[in-house]
């Protein structure tokens, strides 16, 4: 099947049991897109009426047929379930190398359901699912848990994703991590805490299959050569921050979890070129802009996306 993989992978935390399920090609055809297949598997593993924090609630980690075919923006996986925050549904998008390796396991998705009796995390590949203790990993930040786990396994490419101590305490907000990246919304961090799962690590080989490879290899080059324009350049330059002065001044700025839509320190604009211009704050906290964008910190490049590089800029005592 070719973007598909046409199976999924059912896990059971109270029993500590896992099974392949094969999926429908119409259904994954009809359900395009992470989102589109992780809402179809929460409505049909989900009860009308399920508490968020409680074990028959899944959590449902999938893929999409374009990841890991070498276009541009695909590297992105979804996570599904019942926000502990709103009490309906909840999905969140997350771009990492975790994305990849989902689908190097040759799975679509990955349903998690049950309760350990203590923190484990899991170690999945194509063939295998092993239930490994994580009892000394509890209290440990996202990344702490990634590099200890890497180094049990004694794998640098194993791809973690894995909850800190606001997941474990069920912080309704909280987010699932992998490598600097976030699942942030809904909650699903907190899910993932309520059902003592630590982490899922992930190490695979298969790779996707394509009808046309030659031509997804000139899609592929024909939207790097666009995404490579100048009207990009602010994203290579500054990272996804250079819409923040747009969003504000659209008065659609996520601010406080969405509590305002405008953000009284947006000083940052960005210009076409990339550069930015930082304006005079007034925010009465005594915080003042860097003197140039030279002082921002890199982060790390991304797979597979445009946006190359972002930059931070944590104000003091914000």
């Amino acid at each position: 099947m070719y973007g598909f993989h046409g199976r999924l992978l059912r896990i059971n935390l109270t029993t500590q049991t896992s099974h392949w399920v094969a999926l429908d090609p119409a259904v994954l055809r009809t359900y395009l897109g992470g989102v589109g297949l992780g809402t179809k598997l929460l409505y049909d593993y989900t009860a009308s009426a399920v508490d968020p924090f409680a074990p028959d609630n899944p959590l449902i980690f999938t893929s999409a047929p374009l990841v890991d075919t070498g276009l541009t923006t695909t590297a992105k996986f979804a996570v599904t379930t019942t926000s502990p925050l709103t009490g309906i549904i909840a999905d969140s998008l997350s771009s990492s190398f975790f994305a990849l390796e989902l689908k190097r396991c040759r799975l679509d998705a990955i349903v998690v359901s049950g309760k350990a009796t203590s923190p484990i995390y899991l170690v999945i590949s194509e063939n295998t699912v092993m239930f490994c203790d994580a009892t000394r990993l509890r209290g440990r930040s996202a990344g702490e848990t990634e590099g200890a786990i890497r180094a049990e396994l004694q794998d640098d490419n194993v791809r973690i994703a894995a909850i800190g101590l606001a997941g474990e305490r069920r912080v309704r907000f909280a987010t699932i991590s992998n490598e600097k990246r976030h699942a942030g919304r809904g909650g699903a961090g907190a899910v993932m805490g309520a059902k003592n799962l630590k982490a899922i690590a992930l190490r695979g080989s298969y790779r996707t299959c394509v009808a046309d490879p030659a031509g997804v290899a000139a899609t592929a080059d024909a939207l790097r050569a666009k995404s490579l324009s100048s009207v990009t350049a602010k994203y290579r330059e500054i990272g996804t921050v250079a819409n923040l002065a747009v969003f504000d001044r659209l008065g659609v700025l996520p601010t406080r979890n969405f509590q305002q839509s405008t953000f009284e320190h947006a000083a940052v604009t960005a210009l076409s070129w990339g550069f930015l211009e930082f304006h005079e704050l007034s925010s009465g906290h005594g915080d003042q802009a860097p003197a140039d964008a030279g002082s921002l910190k890199r982060t790390l490049v991304r797979p597979t996306r445009v946006a190359k590089l972002g930059r931070l800029w944590p104000p003091k005592n914000w």
